[in-house]
């Protein structure tokens, strides 16, 4: 029997059962979108519980793999170490794995893994490694260490990590704790907020990306460098949990954070670019080549493990973010068929991994675990196209291409041509500098300039440097975002100027990048210009960047100063957002007199300062203290006392305060109205506060006895109320 077989049904491909090494394993039925066909890459006993994977350079499979057991503590797991990375190899080049060996055994949880300079990264908790392969046997001779630590009880939630454009590791989880130290000393500090991180090849610049959901998953970058990632529980909405598609900003919390963040609140709370209900997501990737046809390319394939199907997600520009355009690509009604994850190979075909049956810990849809279902690999392909020769560039002279056609090979349509393009690029000298440079200013393809640029930003110089501000001026916005993006990573403080002018740029994404390259910069210089841009009309995604730039930044005096600015009430909102978030000595005189601002808004964000500042409390209590003596209270001073009450009512001290205050006769019973119609506004009436209704109500005045009344009905409080009328 062959090694595989197909057949063609209408617009399904349905895999039929094959035979490798002697064992049959008979694969589900699966449905593939008109126009594909699925064929068997691997299974039993080549691989069983197949969960993430990626190539290396030759074509070879790293396959993170199960063994099938469900281990639910660390002290199992570490006891055990039952999970380990397999390395697949297609010997004849027929597009089916041959050979296999264990590249990495005595594994914790290994999840994702990117091959990088010679050697295989992947996140195995509590670290993330580096495992190298040194004289070629297929074995990793060498473990080293990256960064750690992240807790782990079994359950998938550490992934990656995965290649940025920029050259960076990205990898995601964390719901169960972490604190990352990075080999430079850098360090994310601890939190349970899941997230995004990152960090350089060698373990420095350790960098939380953004925090949410409680599973963030695949993480994928469009070509002008925005992140996407996939995540298991983004929030509960009408009274269901739903998984989402993430459009990540830097610096950015999601709708919903499980955890105290490491980040600060900037406001502007990241919402799902699309929602999917329960369905588990996990693998994705963006396909890059072009064999399935212009319909496809730059589009998104993810897996929805619960729904046992593939889906393919066209994303549209709009408003600073993308909307999405979804279709069920592939899909299979077998209970035991999982697809975990997803890549693209070098010829254009995709592998599909499904993990099998084996998992239950942690899986609310997979309730009995079933091991006896074995995973396997499979290979999507489009019928009747052949696939590009060469597809990993293996023929090319590397060594010996001249610097001209180096950098054309990104304009390659082999993406692992384009890739190893770039990773050779960056191994010249600098003279290459001038090639790139000069083919960026003669080409009308702004996909070639944008490729381009980030090579150029990988090689960290003055050189690279003048090449990236002079693309701020490119007439392409993706071209301008690329160079924003990479200027502020690099933080090139020579480029805060022609930054600050992309500011007010017509494209809302630019304006975030540009926004977010300047916080990078940390230069305090820049907060006139981000405040001076700000613009409350702008998307979310675009106001988020202004205000963590201006947070990340951090000069609590420069921004205090826009506490008084009255041209622009939304000025005065972002700066009081910033200082309830970064901290700092605070002057309360500029603070308190918000409180009576004719913004709604601005209001808020004061009474919110106001009660995050315990430093201030004694000040303002004393202030309360003093304006309910006054002789005559003006409008200002009704809106200042209900501003006090509502920041400070759970204040034992306070709560003394205001029933001294409502039972002593030397406070006008004006204001007695004042404070009981101000505690109305209370979300709960706090226990040690009830008596106040009490208070009221005996009162000679008829005003201060109806407020009183009216409390009762706005808090239900029944208890002595009828006694007391």
């Amino acid at each position: 029997m062959s090694k595989f077989f197909i057949f063609c049904l209408c617009s399904f491909s349905i895999i039929g059962s094959c035979v490798l090494a002697d064992q049959v394993f008979s694969p589900p039925s699966i449905k593939v979108a008109s126009g594909f066909e699925v064929r068997l890459a691997a299974s039993d006993p080549i691989v069983k519980y197949p969960m993430m994977a990626c190539f290396d350079d030759f074509g070879h499979l790293y396959v993170a793999e199960s063994d099938g057991r469900n281990l639910t503590t660390r002290a199992a797991i570490e006891r055990e170490l039952p999970r380990f990375v397999r390395r697949l190899v297609d010997v004849d080049g027929d597009g089916v794995f041959d050979k296999s060996t264990i590249f990495a055994d005595r594994m914790t949880m290994p999840e994702g893994g990117v091959w990088y300079n010679g050697a295989l990264y992947i996140i195995s908790a509590p670290y993330l490694w580096r495992l190298e392969d040194i004289d070629g046997d297929g074995v990793a001779d060498k473990r080293d260490k990256i960064l750690g630590t992240m807790e782990f009880d079994g359950r998938a939630n550490q992934h990656g990590p995965y290649l940025g454009p920029n050259g960076r590791m990205y990898f995601s989880g964390g719901h169960f704790g972490y604190d990352l130290i990075g080999t430079d000393g850098t360090r994310s500090g601890f939190s349970r907020a899941a997230g995004i991180f990152s960090c350089w090849p060698d373990g420095t610049d350790v960098q939380v990306e953004g925090q949410g959901g409680v599973n963030p998953v695949d993480i994928v970058f469009t070509s002008n460098g925005d992140m996407l990632s996939t995540c298991a529980i983004f929030d509960s909405f009408g009274g269901k949990r739903h998984d989402a598609l993430i459009h990540w900003m830097p610096g950015g919390l999601t709708q919903r954070v499980y955890g105290s963040p490491l980040l600060p609140e900037t406001g502007f709370r990241l919402p799902a670019t699309s929602r999917w209900g329960q369905v588990a997501p996990a693998g994705l990737i963006r396909y890059r080549g072009k064999i399935f046809g212009e319909a496809y390319q730059d589009t998104l394939f993810a897996c929805h493990f619960n729904t046992r199907k593939v889906v393919n997600v066209r994303l549209e520009s709009n408003n600073g973010s993308f909307v999405t355009v979804e279709k069920d690509f592939l899909s299979s009604d077998n209970i035991g068929f999982h697809p975990a994850d997803i890549l693209e190979d070098a010829d254009g075909s995709l592998l599909l991994l499904d993990t099998g049956g084996w998992l239950s810990w942690g899986c609310p849809f997979s309730k009995k675990a079933r091991p006896e279902i074995k995973g396997a690999i499979y290979r999507i392909q489009r019928k009747g196209v052949l696939g590009q020769q060469d597809p990993r560039g293996l023929r090319v002279l590397w060594d010996s291409i001249n610097s001209k056609d180096l950098v054309y090979l990104l304009n390659d349509p082999r993406p692992a041509v384009r890739d190893k393009a770039i990773e050779v690029i960056i191994t010249r000298d600098e003279t290459i500098l001038d090639v790139l440079s000069s083919l960026i200013i003669d080409s009308d393809d702004p996909v070639f300039r944008k490729r381009c640029l980030w090579a150029v930003s990988r090689f960290k110089s003055e050189r690279s440097l003048v090449i990236l501000r002079k693309a701020l001026k490119d007439p392409d916005s993706g071209v301008r975002q690329v160079a924003a993006r990479s200027l502020g990573r690099l933080k090139d403080l020579k480029a805060l100027l022609p930054l600050s002018e992309l500011l007010s740029d017509s494209s809302p994404s630019v304006r975030a990048a540009s926004a977010t390259a300047i916080g990078q910069l940390g230069d305090k210089n820049a907060l006139s210009f981000l405040f001076n841009n700000l613009n409350p009309n702008d998307p979310i995604h675009t106001k988020h960047a202004f205000v963590y730039a201006i947070a990340r930044i951090g000069d609590s005096t420069a921004v205090s100063s826009y506490l008084s600015d009255n041209i622009s009430s939304f000025r005065q909102q972002i700066a009081l957002r910033v200082l309830a978030s970064i901290g700092g000595d605070l002057d309360s005189r500029r603070v308190i007199p918000l409180l009576r601002s004719p913004d709604s808004n601005v209001c808020q964000e004061a009474r919110r300062l106001i009660s995050s500042r315990k430093e201030m409390k004694g000040e303002i209590i004393n202030i309360f203290h003093d304006i309910i003596k006054e002789e005559k209270i003006r409008t200002p001073d009704d809106e200042l006392i209900e501003g006090i009450i509502l920041a400070f009512a759970q204040d034992n001290r306070f709560q003394e305060l205001l029933l001294d205050a409502l039972s002593s006769k030397a406070i006008k019973p004006k204001i007695k109205v004042q404070i009981l119609a101000s505690l109305s506004f209370l979300d709960s009436l706090p226990d040690s506060l009830q008596s106040s209704i009490i208070i009221g109500l005996n009162h000679l005045e008829a005003d201060v006895r109806m407020e009183s009344l009216n409390i009762a009905q706005r808090f239900d409080v029944k208890e002595n109320v009828l006694d007391a009328i």
